[in-house]
């Protein structure tokens, strides 16, 4: 009976041991971030691919949310995020502290929209034969890959 309850008791604190090494280190000790232990001012959580839409009003992955436009022969790219009733748009830019840029929707007279920004020199989006592109300065800058053949 004595060997039984000494075994019992080594088993428990061995258990009791185990745990509290695994609890032991908290993540900031460890080095390591948990995810959704980074939120930002808006709740957002980086660390799983979220970042603030302010025509969304609303966390978002850009790659679900938005569509990808590719600089015309160039490395960088933009996603381009609609609000819910596509009266703005969102411009996120892959270039290093580029900030966002938000455009309006304006019907044209011939018919259809593009969406801009007041100034002579502002960016301009359009949706043309079911392709997005964005031109600044009256250049196309970028545009919407052809969808690819599955």
């Amino acid at each position: 009976m004595n060997i039984r309850k000494i075994l019992v008791a080594g088993w428990a604190c061995s258990i009791i041991l185990s745990l509290a090494a695994c609890g032991g280190k908290d993540s900031k000790q460890s080095g390591q971030t948990r995810t959704g232990a980074d939120r930002d001012e808006h709740g957002c959580i980086a660390s799983a691919g979220y970042i603030w839409s302010e025509v969304r009003q609303d966390c978002i992955r850009l790659w679900e949310a938005g569509v990808r436009l590719q600089e015309a022969g160039g490395e960088d790219f933009l996603y381009l995020v609609l609000s819910p009733d596509s009266a703005r748009l969102e411009l996120f830019f892959s270039q290093e502290g580029m900030p966002n840029e938000i455009l309006e929707r304006r019907t044209l007279e011939a018919g259809g929209s593009v969406w801009t920004a007041d100034g002579d020199d502002a960016r301009t989006a359009c949706l043309k034969n079911g392709r997005w592109t964005v031109a600044h300065g009256g250049k196309q800058m970028y545009e919407e890959a052809e969808p690819t053949a599955e």
